[in-house]
């Protein structure tokens, strides 16, 4: 391997290297500021316009409208937040519009321009253009493996945007001499912290020792840190019917509850996935305070397959919000 003007040898390889910003196309984007820079703000604008529909335009942009700003989040789809329930996105959307969170669906950005005090961005939605200012453009449109500076290729590494195509054991399909964790691994994981050090743990275990371990991503949750958070864990109840499970959903509105009320938060439900043959859940999805929280447990019920039978066995401290989880069963 060469880097630089150093050269080093070894007869295993194991990449990971994280993600970067997905790049964009539309003139102007080199105005734009990524998470990283966001966060190292001395103070925010009046006036935000973030760029995609997921996790970092979302949080962001709830971090921002409490602290008395005007944030705007772009998306060139109907549903933002695709990869959560979508019954608690929308209820999520209405809360965010409740503070003063602009959210255009459908709509693509055409051009930045930078005039003297701002940017002029100009947004195409149904046909028709429309020009906003805007003191700041955050990039929220996603990330992509960054792998584009290694030169795979030429140790013949085959590669794409989702990272390096693998084994079941994060091996190279194409390089025996290489392993890959976390976003510079195509995998079945979640593009999520905790994944990538799951995977990294294997990789290395792997390489090191000549096992074939698998990664388990059972039970992994994942939350999007907005006011109130939005938590899931396991299937999706589109994705648990396509897979012919025998479903029961439980649905609450848990804003009236007491755990909720006693902290002033209006927005909170809780939809649990349960499979009637066994008693199990196979998906969980919240919307509430501290719910990012909650959904450890049921993640942790998922993966040793623990039934709403046992969960509801349980007694938890009073008024936690885990006291709530078994009148959300």
């Amino acid at each position: 391997m060469q880097i630089n003007d150093a050269s080093y040898d070894a007869d295993r390889f194991l990449v990971a290297t994280g993600a970067r910003p997905r790049p964009l196309e539309f003139p102007g984007n080199e105005h734009l500021i990524d998470s990283t820079d966001f966060l190292d703000l001395e103070e925010l604008p009046a006036r935000i316009l973030f760029v995609g529909g997921g996790f970092i335009s979302f949080e962001f942009a709830h971090i921002a409208a409490r602290a008395g700003s005007s944030p705007v989040i772009v998306d060139r789809g109907e549903r933002p937040l695709k990869s959560f329930d979508p019954d608690l996105v929308e209820l999520l959307v209405d809360r965010g519009r409740e503070v003063g969170i602009d959210l255009r669906r459908t709509t693509t950005i055409v051009d930045v321009q930078p005039p003297a005090g701002g940017y002029q961005v100009t947004l195409a939605h149904a046909g028709a253009h429309e020009m906003i200012e805007t003191d700041l453009v955050v990039h929220g449109a996603g990330r992509v493996a960054a792998l584009a500076d290694l030169a795979l290729d030429a140790a013949g590494v085959e590669w794409g945007e989702h990272g390096i195509r693998v084994t079941d054991h994060l091996q190279s399909t194409t390089n025996p001499a290489v392993w890959a964790a976390g976003d510079s691994a195509d995998t079945a994981g979640m593009p999520l912290t905790p994944v990538a050090v799951s995977e990294a743990k294997v990789a290395a275990s792997n390489m090191i020792k000549g096992t074939m371990t698998t990664p388990d991503y059972a039970g992994i949750p994942t939350t999007v840190f907005t006011i109130p958070e939005l938590t899931r864990v396991g299937k999706l109840e589109s994705e648990a019917r396509a897979a012919g499970i025998d479903l029961a959903v439980r649905y609450n509105d848990t804003s009236g509850w007491y755990s909720n009320y006693r902290i002033g938060e209006t927005t909170a439900a809780a939809k649990i996935l349960i499979d009637r043959s066994n008693d199990r859940i196979v998906g969980a999805h919240l919307l509430g305070p501290e719910y990012g929280e909650l959904i450890n447990a049921l993640g942790l019920a998922i993966k040793l397959g623990l039934t709403t039978r046992q969960l509801k066995s349980a007694t938890a401290a009073y008024p936690t919000v885990g006291s709530d989880l078994g009148s959300m069963l």
